[in-house]
């Protein structure tokens, strides 16, 4: 007896510190910075067509980083915070939350989409209405009803009497008074608290999310009467996920970020409603015909699931915007993070579910430009071939730029000589620091021809190794109007062990690491460069 007394007045000790759990919900963020990562430069137009496909998965790609500020009630003792509103591809284990005077027991991620199989799994034990019609007369009776059984096969609880959902012969239609807690179409985070005193705080949520992605194109327009250009560049933002972020702060960050394998974001649960009744439906699901029409029967029940509680919104799937907005009005402010080069947008913009906006980031007036020819020495031509058509640009101050360049395309706009400009080519570079030089590549020249003649070939083996060594002459003729530049690469220079014997131009090692001989070609003129290499096998 006195033992039993003991533990009764234990347990009577206890009882008052046992933690009563309520919940919280913070439904929206109060603001959010968005910043935008990109692994490498992407190309805006493949990105435009690759999201208009239906099968696309664009919002499981792309990498940002969403900084919430949120108030949120923190409930005294054990209670629980739900945060909705998040990313539709928010990397749950990413997630940090700052500012919050309580100790975080646990966290959890939940994303289980709201359709009739998972409004009825979720409901299980609630009261519902079922509405049933005979399809003869068309009466309708309402009948209050316990859900028993969910989506692999509903039963229900009417009148003290258990019935499967579909099998009374008529038409059949179950009405919910309220939403289940953890269904919709955003997924939601929450965190299990223990705290010492209720209150309201502001606090920081951050997290990793896909869905979003950035690039970053270019017009350059020319003017030949001085050799300079004039600039553009554009940051296109795609937000491809079912979540807006309306006035928000933008940053983009430009360079080669590595992701780690395991940042993905939570997938949702989709349940399908699967009532079947026997006789009417089938005890087995085989292959072919029979197995199609059950899956078809079961899609058509779902129909009959219907929900008059307060309004949800629409998947986010529906809520497709192919929309692009420019804006222009002031330019984007570039800045370090670390190696990388961050953009920083000029002011808050709304980057809305599903939708493509554009946002000048740079404009530079009066760079300087080199127009030159470019082509490959081989050990023989047939017959002259045509040279391409490169555009260099030195990015330093000296020269009109001097700012990091993310990679991105480039279209070259020139004057057609009679008050308007036309498009004079279109290409792409990767992303350029200060002080490396861009080169643009944009057509071949019919007027600036080259073509190579095979002197000499000999061939010797001491040992393993074979040298060959080749001689050359390459006659480069120019049909324009003014003189112009050429550069020379010889195509041997990519074998192994290739070394210049002889030169009757000094060549130089450019930016793309291969020696280049650089010719001036008179207007109406030629130029010869005469040259031995060998190489080694």
């Amino acid at each position: 007896m006195r033992r039993l007394l003991a533990i009764t007045t234990a347990l009577t000790v206890l009882a008052p510190s046992v933690w009563a759990q309520t919940e919280s919900v913070s439904a929206r963020p109060d603001t959010a910075t968005v910043v935008i990562y990109r692994d490498q430069p992407v190309d805006t137009v493949a990105l435009m067509e690759q999201s208009r496909q239906p099968w696309s998965r664009l919002d499981r790609e792309g990498l940002a980083l969403i900084v919430e500020t949120r108030t949120v009630d923190l409930p005294a003792g054990e209670g629980i915070i739900r945060f909705r509103g998040l990313a539709t591809g928010v990397v749950p284990q990413s997630a940090v939350l700052e500012g919050l005077p309580a100790h975080v027991v646990e966290r959890n991620a939940d994303f289980d989409l709201l359709s009739p199989a998972s409004l009825m799994e979720k409901s299980v034990g609630e009261v519902v209405r079922v509405v049933r019609t005979n399809p003869a007369t068309g009466e309708q009776v309402e009948k209050a009803a316990v859900i028993r059984a969910g989506a692999q096969g509903t039963v229900l609880e009417i009148d003290g009497r258990f019935e499967a959902l579909d099998c009374s012969g008529q038409t059949e239609r179950v009405i919910f008074d309220r939403m289940p807690e953890g269904l919709g179409d955003q997924p939601v985070l929450s965190v299990r608290t223990r705290a010492e005193r209720a209150g309201r705080h502001t606090v920081t949520l951050a997290y990793l999310a896909t869905g979003l992605q950035w690039s970053a194109d270019y017009v350059a327009r020319l003017d030949p009467s001085d050799g300079t250009l004039d600039l553009t560049g554009w940051v296109t933002l795609a937000n491809f996920g079912g979540t807006g972020f309306p006035d928000a702060p933008v940053q983009v960050v430009a360079g080669t970020l590595r992701k780690d394998a395991g940042t993905v974001p939570v997938e949702p649960v989709v349940r399908y409603q699967q009532n079947q009744c026997w006789p009417q439906g089938t005890t087995t699901l085989g292959s072919g015909e029979d197995y199609g029409n059950a899956y078809i029967g079961a899609a058509l029940k779902e129909d009959r699931v219907e929900y008059s509680g307060p309004p949800m919104p629409a998947p986010s799937a529906l809520r497709v915007r192919e929309e692009v907005i420019v804006t222009g009005n002031r330019v984007a402010r570039q800045g370090e993070l670390g190696d990388y080069k961050i953009y920083t947008l000029p002011e808050p913009t709304t980057v809305a579910a599903r939708q493509t906006k554009q946002v000048r980031f740079l404009e530079r007036e009066g760079v300087a430009y080199e127009r030159l020819y470019r082509a490959s020495v081989l050990n023989n031509d047939d017959e002259a071939r045509p040279t391409g058509i490169v555009l260099k640009l030195r990015n330093e101050e000296a020269a009109g730029l001097g700012l990091a360049l993310p990679g991105g395309s480039v279209a070259v706009m020139q004057p057609d000589g009679a008050g308007g400009v036309l498009l004079a080519g279109q290409d792409r570079f990767e992303d350029k620091g200060v002080g490396l030089p861009v080169r643009l590549s944009f057509g071949e020249s019919p007027d600036v021809r080259v073509q190579t003649r095979l002197v000499k070939s000999t061939s010797s083996t001491r040992g393993a190794v074979t040298t060959d060594r080749s001689e050359i002459e390459t006659t480069v003729t120019n049909a324009r109007a003014e003189p112009v530049t050429v550069e020379l690469v010889a195509d041997a220079a990519m074998s192994r062990g290739f070394r210049i014997r002889s030169q009757s131009i000094r060549s130089r090692i450019d930016d793309t690491g291969y020696p280049v001989w650089t010719l001036t070609v008179p207007a109406n003129g030629a130029a010869t460069l005469k040259a031995a290499w060998t190489t080694t096998d």
